[in-house]
């Protein structure tokens, strides 16, 4: 038989030619399908992932640094993540998610029990915590200190700087009116107004936390805002 011959059998035999002949040809079909399992957590890698972009930025992080602080190789990363600017804005999105979550549990204002400048500490208190670290590494906010210098030419980067922005004004919007309504400020203070200074104040300190300012610095700042606001 020549080789057109032998194409056309091997052609007509189908996935039984695939399996070899042996065994439940779904099966194996399914068993290709399914391909070899993944090696590593990627929301461990994602942890990592955050540290290596919150200590050193966007730009100068390359995938082969990830590659080598996670051990996972570049297709790896590249099939399950994307390329380095999805991976960064998955990263990016951990952080926040993380933030999110224990905001929940501080900023909420009920009218029992709790005053206005109490909540407020406590809220800054999460968020300097988060600035300053664990470490000696100068971090301030590992989403607004690496997004700022890369929002000009990466317009998904820009998206969610601007959409970040926008949630915490909303946010905070939103827990000043509660607030106003339990009488916790005056009928004659904006809520909003009081969101952006807040927000504003949330970003001087992230910058100063990336200059070096300690905790104790970032705090007494903190502690006289409040008084005055309050």
């Amino acid at each position: 038989m020549d080789d057109l011959g032998k194409t056309i059998d091997v052609m007509d035999l189908g996935e039984a030619a695939v399996c070899g002949g042996q065994g439940d040809v779904s099966a194996c079909a399914g068993a290709k399908r399914r391909g070899r399992p993944r090696a590593f957590d990627p929301d461990l890698v994602l942890e990592q992932v955050l540290e290596i972009f919150w200590i050193r930025g966007f730009a100068a992080t390359s995938l082969d640094d990830i590659s080598e602080a996670t051990g996972v190789s570049r297709p790896s990363l590249n099939a399950t993540f994307g390329d380095k600017e999805a991976l960064y804005l998955k990263a990016m999105a951990r952080y926040r998610s993380e933030i999110n979550a224990k905001l929940d549990q501080v900023l909420t204002c009920t009218g029992n029990g709790d005053t206005l400048q109490a909540i407020i500490l406590r809220y800054f208190d999460v968020m300097i915590r988060s600035y300053t670290g664990e470490t000696d590494d100068c971090l301030g906010c590992a989403f607004m200190c690496t997004a700022l210098n890369e929002a000009p030419s990466h317009e998904s980067i820009l998206g969610v700087l601007q959409n970040t922005i926008d949630e915490f004004d909303h946010r905070f919007e939103a827990f000043f009116t509660q607030a106003q309504a339990y009488g916790h400020i005056g009928a004659n203070q904006d809520p909003k107004v009081l969101s952006q200074m807040v927000t504003s104040l949330t970003s001087s300190l992230a910058v100063r936390a990336r200059a070096g300012a300690s905790r104790a610095d970032l705090q007494k700042i903190v502690e006289a805002t409040a008084a005055f606001l309050f």
